[in-house]
């Protein structure tokens, strides 16, 4: 049997009589450590409009953003930013938002020192993030709005072409719509499709779907 429990807002005492409980038949439970579309605008909304900064230029980036596009001059540190995301993550599992084990949605890449090149996320992460960007920000902006414009143009080349789908052919027929993207954009928007339905991936190595007819 399987139990999923979720609770909004628990009060002190009952998150840590809960927390008891769990911890006594710990062997047995299994926490429930992914993203979802709420945690990341908890998250979201949770940080400084620096930090969000780096989040939405990190998922307008298909998952990366340079350090050059985030400083306001050449000299500036990004030292600062990373721990602000690093302490929101321990706030936020304290609170009981999400669990202590929940992997960080962004982290610095550097080589090492203290230095920071630019900020990763996981590419799966990138639709789950999006979604919740989107939910926070009052005014969409560019960026996002030629994101769902891409997703919709590559949704109807499909529904009219049918057949096999990979990311050259995603790349192509993005293209001939007037969108110019990278392969890993192409393979995001095919992986999103296959998860509203309209794709179904027959590959579990290489970014290969069938329409799901």
């Amino acid at each position: 049997m399987k139990i999923t429990v979720t609770i909004d807002q628990p009060t002190g005492d009952f998150q840590e009589r809960l927390l008891a409980l769990l911890a006594e038949h710990a062997s047995q439970v299994e926490v429930d450590a992914a993203w979802t579309v709420q945690r990341a605008e908890q998250y979201y909304q949770s940080l400084p409009k620096r930090a969000r900064r780096i989040v939405k230029l990190c998922v307008a980036g298909d998952g990366y953003v340079a350090s050059e596009d985030l400083r306001d001059d050449e000299t500036a540190s990004l030292r600062g930013h990373s721990a602000s995301l690093k302490r929101l993550l321990q706030r936020g599992a304290l609170r009981g938002l999400w669990p202590e084990s929940i992997h960080p949605p962004i982290t610095p890449v550097g080589p090492g020192f203290g230095k920071v090149v630019g900020y990763a996320m996981d590419e799966d992460l990138v639709p789950v993030f999006f979604t919740a960007v989107r939910n926070v920000e009052t005014e969409p902006e560019e960026w996002a709005e030629q994101r769902l414009t891409q997703a919709a143009a590559l949704e109807e080349a499909i529904r009219a072409q049918g057949g096999t789908w990979d990311t050259r052919r995603a790349v192509t027929a993005l293209g001939d719509a007037g969108h110019e993207v990278s392969d890993k954009r192409a393979r995001q928007i095919l992986r999103d499709l296959a998860t509203s339905g309209l794709l179904v991936k027959t590959d579990p190595d290489r970014a290969l779907y069938d329409t799901n007819a």
